[in-house]
Order: structure tokens, then C-alpha cells, then sequence
């Protein structure tokens, strides 16, 4: 598969990144440090697995790389999986995944990565924290979380001992102007983050030698492979310099807007290496019409 270590560097992201949550006011979160390494992973045994599934989904691919880590290196019982919930003939719901811990707990996890842009306006959305397509919130998400989706076992599965959600993500936090933040209360103060702009602001930036050095590149990230940190040789292709991304991003938002995720890469040595992930939102974001 041409993403082997594509996949490598997902599924340990997946596994190691930081929560994107913290457990708050009773909600479980997942808070246990897990360290997964390289050298345990069989590539081949990994690509076999991923490729079984055509996937373009972002959250199927998490889900589909947490099902590999679940079965295949901590090993768990795993009694249910994507277990569809039906009421009078009606699809209401689904229940990620019920496993048997390591300590012979029945567990019910319900997982999750998400992407969200901080806002210093809510625009009616009920939230500062929005989602690039502006319909998702982060309030929106926390509240389905647990008010929804975790109980969903306490009928089914009476003898769960423990529900928790998995949550893995980054907020993005505006590039300009600068300011001074407060944590949500449902967010990890170790949660990872990026930065977003809007398309007219990248004019902005092209003498800051921060953004427009010549060592600098830049690589518009495709989907499913929004995860990992990301480093490249020279020779990757689609690497463009400050002024080739500026254009880059004029002729997409001529007629699209979808919001890139892309990432700034700094020459180390021979390579370049992840320096910062930022979205390009539309001038009128979240206004999308």
C-alpha cells in the first residue's frame, strides 16, 4: 500500500496523542497514558487490516485504526463492535465498542476525533468552538457524548463497568488577531493545537519570515490523513513554497469553500519537518452561503 507508513504514524497517533477532553463534572474520559511503540507494529499485518476497507471517512479511519489497536496489539476481548441499536424497526443509534479490559472489566468506549476552530464569536452556533464545516460544535459534540451516546449500553449492556469516551482531535486557534484564551471546561489543557486564517489574511503574512522563508514548504493534507505529524523529503510531491500555496489557495476558493488543512514544514538537513497545521477558512467563515 503506498500509506504503509502513512498508516504507522496514524496509528500511533491515534494511540499516544494527548485526550482532546478532560473528564469534568462526573463525564468519563479516557485519561490513562498509553504508549505505543513502532517496533511493535507489523506493517504488513497493518496494511492488511486497513486496506480490507476502502476509507475516506476521517472518523471511520480513527475507528478503523482503534479496532486494530483494540484486537490486534492490546488484544482485548472485543464482544461488540459498530453494534447498530435499533428501536421498532428504526436505526437510532450505534454503540462503538464493547471489550473486555485488562483488568476484566466490561467497557463500553464510545471514540471520536474531531477538529475544531476557535471563534471569538459564537454566530449563533451555541459555541466558540466550531466545526470547519460551521454545523459542528464542540458543545454540540461533548453533550451527544455523554448524554447520548454513552448511556446507549446501560439498556443493552447492563454489565458494562465502565464507559468512557475516546476522544482524539486539535482546536485551531486564530492566527490574527493574537489573543488570550480560556480553556473550555471539557477540553485536556494538554490537547493539541494549530492555528486557522482566512484566505485574505495570507497576504498579509508574505514578508513575515515565519511563513514566507525561502526553507519554508507547505502541503495541503488530504483526507483520511488528517492525523499524524507530518515530515516530507524534498522531493515530496505537492511541497510548494509561500507564494505557490498563496495561489494555491486563490484558485481553490474561486470556487470552493471547503477549508484546507494544511501544514507548514521547516528544511532539517535533508527533510523538512512539521512546523505548524493551520485551516484556510473562507473570508466570510462561518458564513459559508
Amino acid at each position: 500500500m503506498k500509506y504503509a507508513q502513512q498508516l504507522v504514524r496514524d496509528l500511533l497517533w491515534s494511540v499516544n496523542s494527548p485526550s482532546l477532553l478532560q473528564s469534568t463534572c462526573g463525564h468519563r474520559c479516557h485519561s490513562k497514558t498509553w504508549v505505543l511503540l513502532e517496533q511493535d507494529i507489523e506493517v504488513a499485518h497493518l496494511v492488511n487490516f486497513m486496506g480490507k476497507k476502502e476509507i475516506h471517512s476521517l472518523g471511520k479511519y480513527f475507528e478503523r485504526l482503534i479496532s486494530y489497536w483494540l484486537h490486534h496489539l492490546r488484544q482485548v476481548e472485543v464482544l461488540r463492535e459498530s453494534f447498530t441499536i435499533r428501536e421498532q424497526k428504526r436505526t437510532v443509534g450505534e454503540i462503538d465498542f464493547i471489550f473486555i479490559d485488562e483488568h476484566y472489566r466490561m467497557t463500553h468506549w464510545e471514540i471520536a476525533v474531531k477538529f475544531y476552530l476557535f471563534s471569538l464569536e459564537t454566530h449563533d452556533l451555541g459555541s466558540h468552538y466550531l466545526g470547519p464545516n460551521a454545523v459542528d460544535t464542540l458543545d454540540r459534540k461533548v453533550e451527544r457524548l455523554f448524554e447520548h451516546q454513552l448511556p446507549r449500553s446501560e439498556n443493552f449492556f447492563p454489565d458494562v463497568e465502565l464507559r468512557e469516551v475516546f476522544v482524539k482531535g486539535r482546536i485551531f486557534y486564530p492566527t490574527l488577531p493574537q489573543v488570550e484564551l480560556k480553556n473550555h471546561v471539557s477540553l485536556s489543557s494538554s490537547h493539541l493545537s494549530g492555528l486557522w486564517l482566512r484566505h485574505a489574511q495570507l497576504g498579509l503574512l508574505e514578508n513575515d519570515m515565519d511563513w514566507g522563508h525561502q526553507d519554508v514548504r507547505y502541503l495541503v493534507l488530504t483526507k483520511p490523513h488528517w492525523l499524524a505529524e507530518i515530515t516530507a523529503s524534498t522531493t515530496t510531491d505537492g511541497l510548494m513554497s509561500f507564494c505557490e500555496f498563496t495561489d494555491s489557495m486563490d484558485q481553490h476558493f474561486s470556487g470552493s469553500q471547503r477549508c484546507p488543512l494544511v501544514v507548514q514544514l521547516n528544511l532539517d538537513g535533508e527533510r523538512y519537518v512539521e512546523a505548524r497545521r493551520l485551516f484556510v477558512v473562507p473570508d466570510r467563515w462561518p458564513l459559508m452561503a
